[in-house]
Order: structure tokens, then C-alpha cells, then sequence
């Protein structure tokens, strides 16, 4: 019958292996006990001359001797000893002394355990005591290995999941710097730029928030200061970045080394028609099943490459410190799903069969260990060296290239088009570091955050309407007066006057005078108008000059002309106070101190005004020359042609100029010929009319 015959040819076979490995074991004790006598031998091998002279001597009669003593005469020559009597004889019948020194071996034995993995499944299916049910599923769990590793493998290599180069962060930080950063639109109550808040890692940014993290990436990366655009030696996420890709790297090789030995053992079992499996080992293995598990390690290691390379890639453009860790023991877990499979779906008969298959053997020499070693060494110091000069080390330049296009220079600056004159215009801003002391604006804000819908504000004028928020944003500050029909210093604020008091109009302008005074540095209002007196001139005093028209000199007809008019400020009401002093007469009529302060302050109101130096310009030595006549000469001066009008506006000093000075007529009715003009003009005061008439 053919089972009996095949039984038999198994049990042949098996007795056949059996006696072959005894034999071959037998062989390798017989030479390793032949190599150590030969060793013995070589060192036992002393003169015969005189250790026969030494035993002639001891063998000598001599009174008193035994006969038992004569006959313990030796023959090294003709007597054969084992090697422990030999040895003893040598050492005048004494043990050896010295331990036995083996030399090196030239082979090593070692075992190659098969892994607890889904990748061992094809060791044992088939040949396990399990159903049916558990051979189908942990087939499944190995095709779910390969499916889930493979499906890795393809998301990681996927440009999507890798992202774009980092080489596009620098076009982008150029855009931005050139679009949008310096958009004045975008800056902050504190009148800080946005590329200055970017570049200074602000925390309250609600804009461009992505430039802010890159910024904050590239200096935790390589350790950079705000204002520092060139690395140091030490850079805290290249380090990292090296020990997160030299961590991945040596999950990779653990699973090659795994994969070589395993596979190499597995080569080695003596292959038959079928394979021949008792008591937990291989004797022989079918050609099918071998090339089954060749295949399993094939895919290993081609899976194990895409994500080596994939991964060193990924962790080399991972800029964040933060993420560097979590990216590589994510891609370690990659590497772990077959044994995440194993552990927890496994059957109990496949897993038990796995657990419980012994060892493979193998040998080993020196000179493969040596090499070995080698090769190890040089992959240890590819894997260090090339990706950071490859990939690390232009990474960090790029780095610095965006970092330089998107903060290097001056980011103290916004600008703005107007429609109306096409004109480009800019601003000066504060760097963040200034930005300590509140603005105007934020102060407000400071003040009025936790007060209550009832209690009134301290430096924020509030609207009903939204209508009236917006067109009190668009005003001008002559529109801002034209709302005025009184001079709120004389009909307000001073005692005694019909509106001193008023539940209505005196918080407003109680209101205005605080902002007036913070705008300009200072919150002291104790003292009134009177305490703000010596900022009156200030260029930027338009809301006081509004608020204390007769201490800044509105109603003085006298007072310097300059910032006299309702667009700096001077409410309507208040210069027909100082127009009607002077129509009182029609003499030059000049204020010596007042004269010389606004002749002084020539330049400087108009580089205020024209938001240039003007000092640098081919006419500031038109102005000095203008300036030193009228100071030397006053009044008469204005009847001069070559200094009748102001140079750089091209109007005349009699005339007024609304956007800056009032009419110098009010004081030198004379000196511009108020008295022989007919009819008489608006800047001349109207006794000049009179007196035109009289000396007709």
C-alpha cells in the first residue's frame, strides 16, 4: 500500500540525516582532540640528552635507597605516557601549574531565532497543528501586513504627504514681504509693522500666523537670536534632525540585519521534496515553501528601503523640533505592524507554533565577522555624514535664505497708495522693542477694558450710531472744526461763561483735552490749558489748539501765524476773535517775541508739513535768507518782491496760507498794502477799508 511506503521512505530518510549528523559530529570532536595533543606534544618536547643525565643522576644507588626507588628510573625515549603523566613528569611530579590557554577558534557557533511576526506565518502554515479557519486568517493577517506596509510605503512617497520643498518658502517670504507685510492697512494699534511682528515671534498675531511659525521654526531650528540671520556652530534641530534620522535608520537596518540572518539560516536547512518537521525544527525544507519565505523576505526588504529612503526625506524637511520625535516613532511603528499583528490577532496555534520553533545554527569565522564589521562602520558613517551634507545642510541655508527675505532690512516702515493722487505714500513705524509704552489708541483701549456700558470713558469718544463712528474716522480736522460754533476755551472751559459746566458740552471737551494731551506725550490735565501751553506749537497739536484756541494763541492776532488756521486746528469762532482785534486797525502792528518765534520755527514747520527735510533741499537757503530779512526788518519786509511769497508753496506772506498760516496781514496791514487796495480783500482787516475811504 503507498502510505506504509512513503512512512518508510520518511523514516529511511530521517535515520539517514540522523547518522550523518552524528557522523559529522564525531569527525569534529576526533580533530579537535587531535589538534589538542599536537599542542601538548609541541610543548613537551625537552632535550633527551639531559633528561636522561637528570634521571641517571636521581637513578644512582646510594645507601640507604629502597629497591622501589631504583626502578623509578624513565625512558622519555622508549616509554609512551599519556599526556597528564608526561606533564607530570615534567613538573617533577606535580599537576601543571598553568591552566590550559585554548587558542582562538577560527569558527563561532550561534542560533537564529525565527521572529514573533506575521512575516514567520509561511514557516508554520501547513505544518502547525491548526484548522482550517486559523491557517485562512493568519494568511489573511500576512496579506494585511504586506497591504498596510506597502499602503505606507506609497502614502510616504506620495509629494502630497512629503509637501511642497522648502525651497517655496522662500518665493512665498518674498511675496509676503512685498504684498502684504508692509500694508499699513495691517498695522497694529502699537503702529508697529506686520514684518516687524512676524519677525519678532508675536504671540497675538491674528495675521499671517503661518509666516510667524515659520519664523519661529527657522530660529528654534538653528538656534537663532530675533535679529540673527547667520547659524552658529550648534543648531538644536539639525542635532535633532541627525539623531531622529540616525534613530530611523537604525530601525531599518535592525530590520535588514533580521531579514539577512533569517534568510541565510533558512537557505541553509537541507532542502527535499517535502519538508521534514519534528519537535519544533526544520531537517529539511520543500523547495515551494523556501521560495515562498524568500519572496516574504524580498518584500521585507524592499519595504523596509522605500521607507528608509522616505523616511529620512520626510524627518530632513520636518522643521518643527516638536514634531521631529513624534514623525520617527511614527515611522517606527510603520516597521511594527507585523508584530502588532501577531501579538493581537494571531491564532493561539500559529502563535504557539512560532514561539516554540527552535533556533536555526549556523557558523560564523573571524574574517566574515571582520568584515562585517567594516561594512557596518562605513554604514554608520554614510548614515550620519550624507544626509546631513545632502539634505540637512542645504535645509539650513534655505532657512536663512527665508529668514533673510522675509526680515532682513529695515521693517520699520508701512505704505499706502492713495486713489485720489496715485501716489505712494509711507510711515515710520515703531519697532516691537519700542512698542513697551502704550499708544494713544491702545491707552484708551487700557483704560476703558474692564469699565463698565454706564461709566464714562476716559480718552475714547463713543458714537450712537455706526454711521457716526465711520464719518468721524473720515474727518478731516477742518471738518472736525467746521462742527464747532464756538470757541470752546472762551464759551467752555473758562469760569463764569454761559456754557462753563454744561452736563453736555463740558465731558466732551473735558474728553477732547485729555486725548489732546496724551496724544502729546503727557497725561497732566490738572492745570487746564494752561499746564499745555508750551506744546501749543507743536505741529501735532491740532486737537489742543482746538480745544485751548485762546491759550495757543487763536485768539491773538499777534501770536505766531503758523498752525493759526481751522486745518490745524483753530476753530472758526476763535479766529474771528483775533480777526475783529485786528481790524481795529490799520498799522503794522508786530509782536517782537511772537515775530521771531515764528521766523525761527520756519523749517521745522515746514519739514513737519512737507514730511521731508527740508534742510536738505536747493531752496532751505532761500528760507534762512527769508527768515534773516524779516527778522532784521519786520514788517517791511513783505514789500520786498523777492520776499513777498513763501518759496516752496509759492504764496504770498500777506495772503495766508489755509493749509498752514494765517494771514501775516493781521499784523502788517500796511507793509501789504491793505490800505491802498480796492476792494478791499478778505485777509486785510476791515479798518483798512475805512481808512482807504478817509484818504480818498
Amino acid at each position: 500500500m503507498p502510505t506504509p511506503t512513503a512512512a518508510s521512505r520518511d523514516l529511511q530518510r530521517e535515520f539517514s540525516l540522523l547518522r550523518q549528523e552524528l557522523q559529522a559530529d564525531l569527525q569534529r570532536l576526533t580533530a579537535r582532540l587531535d589538534k589538542l595533543e599536537n599542542r601538548f606534544d609541541g610543548r613537551l618536547q625537552l632535550p633527551t640528552a639531559n633528561l636522561a643525565t637528570a634521571h641517571s643522576s636521581d637513578a644512582s644507588p646510594r645507601s640507604g635507597d629502597s629497591p622501589s626507588e631504583n626502578e623509578m628510573k624513565i625512558d622519555v625515549q622508549n616509554t609512551d605516557l599519556s599526556m597528564v603523566q608526561l606533564s607530570m613528569v615534567v613538573n617533577n611530579g606535580f599537576p601543571p601549574s598553568q591552566p590550559e590557554i585554548e587558542e582562538p577558534q577560527d569558527e563561532q557557533d550561534g542560533l537564529v531565532p525565527f521572529e514573533e511576526s506575521a512575516w514567520s506565518f509561511p514557516l508554520v502554515v501547513g505544518l502547525a497543528p491548526a484548522g482550517p479557519c486559523d491557517v485562512t486568517f493568519a494568511i489573511i493577517l500576512l496579506l494585511l501586513n504586506l497591504g498596510m506596509q506597502v499602503a505606507f510605503s506609497v502614502i510616504i512617497l506620495d509629494e502630497n504627504f512629503i509637501g511642497s520643498p522648502f525651497t517655496d518658502h522662500i518665493d512665498n517670504a518674498r511675496r509676503t514681504r512685498t504684498s502684504i507685510a508692509h500694508d499699513y492697512t495691517h498695522m497694529d494699534l502699537a503702529k508697529t509693522s506686520l514684518v516687524s511682528r512676524v519677525c519678532s515671534e508675536d504671540g497675538a498675531l491674528i495675521l499671517s500666523t503661518p509666516q510667524a511659525n515659520l519664523i519661529q521654526q527657522i530660529n528654534s531650528f538653528l538656534s537663532l537670536g530675533l535679529d540673527q540671520f547667520q547659524p552658529g556652530f550648534f543648531q538644536v534641530g539639525s542635532l535633532l534632525s541627525m539623531l531622529c534620522i540616525l534613530l530611523w535608520s537604525l530601525c531599518v537596518y535592525k530590520e535588514y540585519r533580521s531579514i539577512w540572518l533569517t534568510s541565510e539560516a533558512v537557505w541553509r536547512i537541507p532542502r527535499s521534496k517535502c519538508t521534514l518537521f519534528r519537535d519544533n525544527e526544520f531537517h529539511t525544507i520543500s523547495t515551494g515553501r523556501l521560495k515562498i519565505l524568500l519572496f516574504t523576505y524580498v518584500a521585507r526588504a524592499a519595504i523596509a528601503s522605500l521607507l528608509l529612503g522616505a523616511g529620512i526625506r520626510w524627518l530632513a524637511q520636518t522643521t518643527s523640533i516638536s514634531e521631529l520625535m513624534l514623525n520617527a516613532v511614527s515611522l517606527n511603528a510603520i516597521l511594527d505592524v507585523d508584530e502588532f499583528l501577531f501579538a493581537g490577532f494571531t491564532p493561539i496555534s500559529i502563535q504557539l507554533a512560532v514561539r516554540t520553533l527552535e533556533p536555526l545554527k549556523m557558523k560564523y569565522s573571524r574574517r566574515r565577522s571582520q568584515l562585517e564589521t567594516w561594512s557596518l562602520f562605513v554604514l554608520l558613517v554614510g548614515t550620519i555624514t550624507l544626509p546631513y551634507f545632502v539634505l540637512l545642510n542645504p535645509l539650513g541655508e534655505q532657512m536663512v535664505q527665508v529668514k533673510h527675505e522675509l526680515c532682513a532690512g529695515n521693517q520699520t516702515f508701512v505704505v499706502g497708495r492713495s486713489t485720489e493722487t496715485q501716489m505712494t505714500v509711507g510711515l515710520v513705524t515703531r519697532h516691537p522693542q519700542e512698542a513697551s509704552e502704550l499708544t494713544v489708541t491702545e491707552l484708551a483701549v487700557e483704560e476703558h477694558k474692564f469699565n463698565g456700558p454706564n461709566e464714562v470713558p476716559y480718552l475714547i469718544n463713543f458714537m450712537e450710531t455706526d454711521v457716526h463712528f465711520y464719518e468721524a474716522l473720515g474727518r478731516d480736522m477742518a471738518a472736525e472744526v467746521k462742527n464747532w460754533g464756538l470757541c470752546i476755551e472762551k464759551e467752555v472751559l473758562m469760569l463764569g461763561v454761559f456754557f462753563y459746566q454744561d452736563p453736555l458740552i463740558t465731558p466732551y471737551s473735558d474728553l477732547m483735552l485729555r486725548q489732546a494731551a496724551t496724544s502729546l506725550g503727557t497725561a497732566d490735565v490738572s492745570r487746564g490749558c494752561a499746564g499745555l501751553k508750551h506744546l501749543c506749537n507743536d505741529p501735532n497739536a491740532r486737537l489742543l489748539r482746538m480745544v485751548c484756541g485762546h491759550t495757543c494763541g487763536c485768539t491773538d492776532p499777534l501770536a505766531s501765524a503758523w498752525h493759526k488756521v481751522t486745518a490745524q486746528g483753530c476753530i472758526a469762532a476763535c479766529s474771528q476773535i483775533a480777526f475783529d482785534a485786528a481790524a481795529a486797525t490799520c498799522q503794522d502792528n508786530i509782536d517782537s517775541e511772537n515775530w521771531e518765534v515764528f521766523w525761527n520755527s520756519y523749517p521745522d514747520v515746514m519739514t513737519a508739513f512737507w514730511g521731508n527735510n527740508v534742510t536738505e533741499s536747493a531752496v532751505y537757503p532761500v528760507m534762512l535768507s527769508v527768515a534773516d530779512a524779516m527778522k532784521s526788518s519786520g514788517c517791511s519786509a513783505l514789500m520786498d518782491p523777492q520776499w513777498q511769497a513763501e518759496p516752496g508753496v509759492n504764496h504770498r506772506w500777506c495772503e495766508g496760507y489755509p493749509p498752514l498760516w494765517r494771514p501775516l496781514a493781521w499784523q502788517c496791514p500796511e507793509s501789504c498794502g491793505c490800505k491802498d487796495i480796492t476792494p478791499l480783500p478778505a485777509y486785510c482787516p476791515s479798518r483798512c477799508a475805512a481808512t482807504s475811504n478817509e484818504t480818498r
